[in-house]
């Protein structure tokens, strides 16, 4: 690979980050999962091990850090990630993190993070802490504002979700929600972005879905059959084509298995490397690498600085870019 990979899902959380969760009484981003001890140090030293040339950053707050202030939070977690992108230009972009559920304040740090802090993109928990998704239609300003923008919107899953709709008492203690939980969490937002009409109305954000997009591709039929029986309004949602027009990143991902069913639903231009370093450590990173480098037909550095042109601009500018021709074709 020309360059080095870039790796699209990397998190950063800076040490005054983690200092003032603690102090809003936040130890856990999820169960079984605490705050993760990172510096700028630790990410580059698993970069370099890997030859990982480039990463998005990216943050996500745990619902309870939105019990006060979670504007002005969210405004500093920006500046931060913004800081870390001057002082390495070469080696990061950054994702915004956003307010919601409030919708003015969102807005506002989407114009915030674009215009002043030239970030990247904005990172989105698929389900927010009063259980609506993000389909629901109080977020369709929000949306339509991306869509404005031509945004990257990168889908996650919300760290405190766990699904109450199976597994008995005892359930999480022998299944903790990262493992199941978190992908269904994708999936429905997925699923209620798609016959909500957000997707259908939004042609213009390039949605990326952490881990490639958890149960999605695996139900991507089932999901188009949804008129012939449950849902017949769906008929008018070409299910296979919003499918086949989003991105799904590699994160707890990469196996055979799931990149062949991945292929089946998207087209290979819209297949990305991705990590989650920190939770995933420095051996799952090299293990992600081992099962995506002898893949010659899935060009993974293209694919991601065609939808990141500033991240792109800046690798040139360094000497370290190349040359993408298709960036029209976004």
């Amino acid at each position: 690979m020309d360059g080095g990979w870039i790796d699209v899902h990397h998190h950063s959380y800076h040490p005054p980050l983690i200092t003032e969760l603690r102090r809003r009484g936040v130890t856990h981003m999820a169960p079984g999962v605490p705050l993760p001890e990172w510096t700028v140090t630790d990410s580059l030293r698993v970069m370099d091990a890997n030859g990982v040339q480039a990463a998005i950053l990216s943050i996500l707050l745990p619902d309870a850090a939105f019990d006060e202030g979670a504007a002005s939070l969210v405004r500093q977690a920006n500046e931060w990630s913004a800081d870390l992108v001057r002082s390495f230009p070469g080696r990061f972009g950054a994702l915004a993190v956003l307010p919601l559920p409030d919708v003015e304040a969102t807005l506002a740090e989407i114009d915030h993070a674009f215009d002043v802090l030239g970030l990247d993109g904005v990172v989105m928990s698929a389900s927010l802490a009063d259980g609506r998704y993000l389909g629901d239609p109080a977020f369709a300003a929000v949306f339509d504002e991306l869509n404005r923008r031509g945004a990257v919107v990168f889908v996650h899953p919300n760290p405190a979700y766990r699904c109450d709709c199976a597994g008995g008492p005892g359930f999480t203690a022998k299944v903790p929600p990262p493992l199941v939980d978190f992908v269904m969490d994708t999936t429905r937002a997925v699923a209620d972005l798609l016959f909500g009409g957000t997707l259908g109305r939004c042609h213009d954000i390039k949605f990326i879905l952490a881990h490639a997009g958890g149960t999605v591709p695996f139900l991507a039929w089932r999901l188009e059959l949804a008129a012939t029986w449950v849902l017949p309004e769906a008929g008018e949602v070409d299910v296979a084509a919003e499918l086949r027009r989003l991105y799904y990143e590699t994160a707890q991902a990469a196996s055979p298995a799931t990149l062949a069913c991945l292929r089946e639903v998207t087209a290979g231009e819209n297949i990305l490397f991705g990590t989650d370093f920190p939770f995933m450590k420095d051996a799952v990173v090299s293990a992600t690498l081992g099962h995506l480098a002898g893949i010659a037909d899935l060009d993974f550095r293209g694919n991601i600085l065609a939808l990141f042109p500033r991240l792109a601009d800046r690798l040139e500018k360094a000497g370290l870019g190349r040359e993408v021709a298709d960036v029209a074709r976004l």
